[in-house]
């Protein structure tokens, strides 16, 4: 793995090269769009296309074309491409093209009922569906399913297996669909079903514990086996037992946020102290109370204050390591040069000790920075060999799960996902499947929630990604592991609201097969 140093280097600084020529679009769909340019002269490190506010796709120097998927129908987006070098100095940027794509027709009809769907398969814990298509006269986007009253899944197709359910029990299954519109239509008839005895491999039942108001946000157990959890936008902290019984156990003071992805964030307990990761008027902090079955407000002590914040991007994990060191992970504010420079704590993973001081060990002398060239890394977890692992939101392309070493570089914001200069990730992510946010191992299985994937990521060391619960909990931002080796998975479906209400968001136990998660994690050794 490469580590390349390349602190202090500007992002906007001007190559000598040429920019890249005749900028240009060679075919427009609904949703994407495919360009094409004349490779700008030298030594071409990668190509940044962007729009007048914002870096829009990040390409490898040998490519001079870029299908950009994803895209908004009716949307008008304003391309131009530069070229970064080898020494990472950016070009001037080419002509501009301006792409449109289709609008779909205006659509107020909401598409019509499948039909009762087939269960062709059942286990313990999971029923495979499939069913007729529904009508719709613009068509359909997605299909969700039903157990009973219960949103279990949803599909893009006309079959879809749910997980998670409740084994040795009669179940009743329907669908209904969601046209290009967002239009939902009626629910089609149902179809009963009943799930063996006993427990699937590796993920078995699921169950909500307890239901939040709010953005339910960090995570984390107490000796006794309760857990605290973080709401973002209300401050307050939670204690939830195994039984659902949840209860106030205070606020935290001198929060700023409801602007964006800021407020209350991680959770971290060690010896009776509370430690909690929070966005203040002009920085970010770590900061730490005693906690004698509530939150001491007046023992709080600043571990490490200065970490600098912004609407979005403030990352916010935190994560007690094997060798009894706090890691955090910072997001870079959404200014990708602040990853790159050494003097700044934003985009890093940063390592301090319990008390808030700079570990002697620490890979740049005198600094709480770990790694660097993060762009908004939100999951922490150790493996049992003691390896950190971090889950970073990709830009537009791909999510990242990082093997970190100390004084790595990964790469943001000159590249995304691997490229072979900086330290490449080990599994990579398109951002609409995934945008991975916490993560916890459990017998050296990756679990990883994701928000915009909607699903639940279990990824064996050594092994290919496994996608469980897809629709069924929304954004799913939090994955911890119980004392015993379950799962508890929080969800965050109104972001960006702002305002207490309704109780979609939930504190969610999944029961895993120990046994089985242990047989399918295999080291490798991966760099």
């Amino acid at each position: 793995m490469v580590v390349l140093l390349l602190a202090g280097v500007p992002h906007v600084a001007r190559a000598d090269t040429a920019a890249p020529g005749n900028l240009r679009v060679l075919e427009v769909t609904r949703t994407t769009a495919t360009l094409a340019w004349d490779a700008a002269p030298g030594d071409v490190f990668s190509y940044e296309i962007s729009l007048p506010d914002r870096v829009w796709r990040i390409v490898p120097g040998t490519r001079t074309t870029k299908v950009i998927d994803n895209l908004t129908p009716g949307r008008a987006y304003r391309w131009k491409v530069a070229a970064r070098d080898q020494d990472m100095r950016l070009s001037p940027p080419s002509n501009e093209v301006v792409v449109t794509p289709p609008a779909y027709p205006a659509d107020t009809t909401p598409p019509g009922a499948p039909g009762a769907p087939e269960v062709t398969a059942t286990t313990a814990n999971t029923a495979t569906l499939r069913w007729t298509a529904a009508t719709d006269d613009v068509g359909v986007q997605f299909y969700e399913i039903y157990d009973g009253e219960e949103l279990v899944g949803s599909a893009s197709g006309l079959s879809g297996t749910v997980q998670g359910l409740r084994a040795g029990a009669q179940h009743s299954f329907s669908v209904l669909a969601v046209d290009l519109a967002w239009n939902w239509g009626p629910r089609g008839p149902s179809t009963g079903a009943r799930t063996r005895p006993g427990t699937d491999r590796p993920v078995g039942a699921a169950h909500v514990v307890a239901r939040s108001d709010d953005i339910p946000w960090g995570l984390v157990f107490l000796p006794d086996g309760s857990a605290l959890f973080a709401e973002r936008d209300t401050f307050r902290i939670h204690r939830v037992t195994r039984a659902g019984t949840k209860t106030l156990v205070g606020t935290v003071p001198e929060v700023d946020g409801l602007r964006g992805e800021d407020g209350v964030l991680g959770l971290e307990y060690r010896d009776g102290w509370l430690y909690v990761f929070h966005t203040r008027a002009s920085d970010s902090a770590i900061v730490r109370f005693r906690y004698r079955g509530g939150l001491d407000v007046a023992s709080r002590q600043i571990v490490l204050a200065g970490i600098p914040r912004g609407v979005n991007h403030n990352g916010g994990r935190l994560r007690f390591g094997p060798d009894g060191k706090l890691y955090a992970t910072t997001g870079e504010n959404q200014r990708g040069e602040l990853a790159q420079d050494l003097k700044s704590l934003a985009g890093k993973v940063l390592r301090m000790n319990p008390d808030g001081s700079v570990p002697s060990d620490n890979p740049f002398p005198g600094s709480f920075v770990f790694s660097y060239g993060h762009r908004n890394p939100q999951g922490l977890a150790f493996d049992s060999r003691g390896r950190l692992w971090v889950a970073e939101f990709g830009h537009y392309e791909l999510d990242e799960v990082n093997l970190v070493r100390p004084g790595g570089n990964y790469g943001w914001p000159y590249c995304e996902g691997p490229c072979g200069r900086f330290a490449d990730p080990v599994w990579t992510f398109r951002t609409f499947d995934a945008s991975p946010s916490g993560l916890t191992i459990v017998d050296d299985v990756l679990y990883a929630a994701t928000t915009k994937g909607n699903r639940l990521c279990r990824i064996p060391i050594g092994g290919q990604p496994q996608q469980y619960f897809v629709g069924h909990y929304g954004r799913i931002r939090t994955v911890e592991a119980t004392p015993s080796g379950n799962l508890w998975l929080t969800s965050s479906n109104q972001d960006g609201i702002h305002q207490p209400g309704g109780d979609d968001n939930v504190v969610v136990e999944v029961r895993l097969t120990r046994s089985g998660a242990a047989a399918d994690a295999v080291h490798t050794g991966a760099s």
